[in-house]
């Protein structure tokens, strides 16, 4: 199927089989929540406004239907991004501090791993490892041990050596200093740090549970993991862990770690130290940042995968890199994106979020520039803060979700391009989504019904949890609808002014337009909810970082994530595990949702040894999230991307979550 071209119309691509003979050939072996599962993993530093470079059109081009005259060097690939990065430090880019899209795309591509996942078929491949299976874990007394030799002839950027030691260190320094976020799964440990204090199981699994209890350096190129128990395939094999962590160089960071640990705050010690000068082990290496303006990354010149064949999901390709260097643009909004890639200032368009419909017209009526769309591996949703009232009583939950109308919003505001989601596992990834979990929940929370219908509803839900109105909210014998005045709460107090903040509508007009519309529902039902658009930066660095008296300062939020691994997600336990909680750990579980029966089904995930022992329990984890909503989930949409492709040829454009998934395909793209 190929990319649309010259007004031939868009077609959803299908979603690869890959996943399902990945669930056959895999059942024995490999989100982010881990390695690729950024915003989505949400940031939570803010960043000031961002400045858009020059939006001037160059004179002499066309930038409806004229040919995109490449304007940058053959030797150098050209991104445009919508974001600041938070962060140059890759232990930043992966922990609850700074982990944001953003970063990932100019970051990703420096780290490596034992073990990585081939695109677009997601087979697990062996990358600094020397044997292509993950190797199976052997008891060995109380304790299950796995050896992985690695490959000897390994450099880093800089010339030294790869060892075992280097990912041994870097396993160490991140379970020492308590990293949060993607480390989480990565790190998989099975008692947490004594440094990290309170049993802060954002380092590794509850008590009992099985974990990782040391990683080590049998010699220079073997790696030995002990786990405390036989692993499942959660942390070894198809879900995230040691196997798939991201390695750094230990003969850089070492005197840093050295500093930090000395120094008052040692993980912010780390986390604040600076990514320029680290060696890389991707394709790719980080040169400069500067904020506001651009990013820039160089060629990796021993990068030990170049000249290597893949052969994926019915597609083979050669390894790079191809290019000298990638420039990362800062726009500051998709329209002056799309005239500096028609000007030829950018070759591709990376967004997490997919590039707005309403400039498809201009893309398809460029003979130079190509739209394709994939599905999406992620969601949005509308986010609680369970530590406030009214957001921590369910009835309240329920309400809200009852009387958003996602079929109206999406079907005719946003003309039918988003579609509306009810569970977390998006409709693309075949291998998991339940369609059965999906109806449940759409019925609970009166998908498709009509607004009288909705109102009712709520109304029912709010009295019998003894809530009452100044004027309730109703339809008169007329059939005219009568708005709600002063929501009053089970305690006899009216409910205060509530505040939800969502993106503003240059940075994602669909998630703006449902922020402002979940408001005017609530509003019309009597309860006080002002929307605050607000820049997306800025909205993570309050729902992660501003905490008071032990309690996040926000009351509703609307964002997104992307899922990572979709060969088997691990996300549950990242976003709802009461061990990732945000105001404890500093992990991505921001809501406060802690529910014994939904940990104990986290617990059995985890420990689940093949994908059919698995599924169910996912779907029913899927079950809970429905039932108490810390999360609505609200919509997705295909991921539309524009590129130039007469300048640049990418292996492959079919991919579960889209071109930007592998971070603009920096280690495969060649540019004319």
């Amino acid at each position: 199927m190929t990319p649309k071209r010259g007004g031939r119309p868009l077609r959803w691509v299908a979603l690869i089989a890959a996943l399902s003979v990945l669930a056959a050939a895999c059942a024995g072996n490999s989100e982010s929540a881990t390695g690729t599962a950024s915003e989505t993993i949400p940031a939570t530093e803010g960043g000031d406004a961002t400045t858009a470079p020059d939006e001037t059109t160059p004179a002499g081009t066309d930038s409806t239907g004229g040919t995109a005259t490449a304007t940058g060097p053959a030797d150098t690939y050209r991104l445009g991004i919508f974001q600041d990065p938070i962060t140059d430090n890759p232990w930043a880019d992966s922990d609850t501090c700074c982990n944001s899209v953003w970063n990932r795309y100019v970051l990703n591509t420096t780290y490596g791993f034992l073990y990585d996942l081939s695109y677009p078929g997601l087979e697990p491949r062996a990358s600094l490892a020397a044997i292509e299976e993950v190797p199976e874990p052997v008891q060995e007394g109380d304790v299950w041990v796995a050896q992985i030799p690695m490959k000897e002839d390994v450099l880093w950027s800089d010339g030294e050596p790869v060892t075992a030691h280097d990912v041994a260190f870097t396993w160490e320094t991140a379970y020492e200093f308590c990293l949060s976020g993607n480390w989480t799964q990565m790190v998989s440990a099975a008692q947490p740090h004594p440094n990290c204090g309170g049993g802060n199981a954002e380092q590794g699994a509850e008590t009992g549970s099985v974990g990782v209890l040391s990683v080590e350096a049998k010699d220079d190129y073997t790696v030995e993991v002990t786990f405390n128990g036989k692993p499942g395939l959660a942390i070894w094999g198809l879900g995230n862990g040691v196997w798939n962590m991201f390695v750094f160089p230990r003969h850089h960071w070492e005197p840093i770690v050295e500093e930090a640990r000395n120094s008052d705050d040692p993980k912010d010690a780390l986390l604040n130290a600076s990514g320029e000068g680290v060696p890389a082990l991707g394709p790719t290496v980080f040169e400069e940042h500067v904020k506001g303006s651009h990013a820039r990354t160089v060629k990796n010149p021993n990068h030990h995968e170049t000249g290597t064949t893949v052969s994926s999901g019915g597609v083979e390709y050669e390894t790079g890199p191809f290019v000298d260097g990638v420039d990362f643009t800062l726009y500051g909004s998709q329209d002056a994106a799309v005239l500096g890639l028609a000007a030829g200032e950018v070759d591709l368009l990376l967004n997490s979020q997919g590039m707005a419909v309403g400039l498809q017209d201009q893309v398809s009526d460029n003979p130079s520039l190509a739209a394709v769309i994939n599905p999406q591996n992620g969601f949005r949703y509308l986010g609680f803060n369970l530590m406030r009232e009214p957001m921590s009583d369910l009835a309240f939950r329920r309400a809200m979700a009852v009387i958003i109308d996602k079929e109206y919003i999406t079907d005719n505001l946003l003309q039918g391009v988003p579609y509306p989601v009810y569970s977390a596992i998006p409709k693309g990834n075949l291998a998991w989504h339940d369609e059965e979990v999906e109806e449940e929940i759409k019925a609970d929370e009166m998908g498709g019904a009509s607004h009288q219908e909705r109102v009712e509803e709520a109304v029912r839900i709010l009295k019998e949890a003894g809530y009452s109105w100044e004027v309730e909210p109703h339809y008169d014998e007329k059939g005219n609808f009568v708005p709600g005045e002063t929501l009053i709460g089970p305690d006899g107090e009216p409910i205060r002014q509530l505040e939800l903040l969502s993106p503003t509508p240059g940075y994602d007009p669909f998630r703006a337009t449902f922020g402002q519309q979940i408001a005017a529902s609530a509003l019309e039902m009597g309860i006080p909810v002002a929307n605050l658009p607000t820049d997306f930066n800025r909205i993570i660095d309050i729902v992660y970082n501003e905490v008071v008296d032990g309690e996040l300062q926000y009351d509703m939020v609307v964002l997104g994530w992307q899922l990572g691994n979709p060969a088997f997600p691990t996300f549950m336990r990242s976003f709802f595990g009461a061990e990732n909680l945000t105001v404890v750990t500093g992990g991505n579980n921001n809501t406060g949702f802690n529910n014994p029966e939904f940990e104990a089904l986290l617990d059995e995930f985890d420990q689940a040894t093949s994908l059919e022992e698995a599924k169910p329990i996912m779907s029913e984890l899927q079950r809970i999230i429905g039932r108490e909503k810390p999360y609505v989930l609200l919509f997705e949409s295909g991921i539309l991307e524009f590129y130039n492709e007469e300048r640049i040829d990418l292996p492959f454009t079919e991919l579960l979550g889209g071109i930007q998934t592998l971070d603009g395909m920096q280690a495969y793209v060649a540019v004319r």
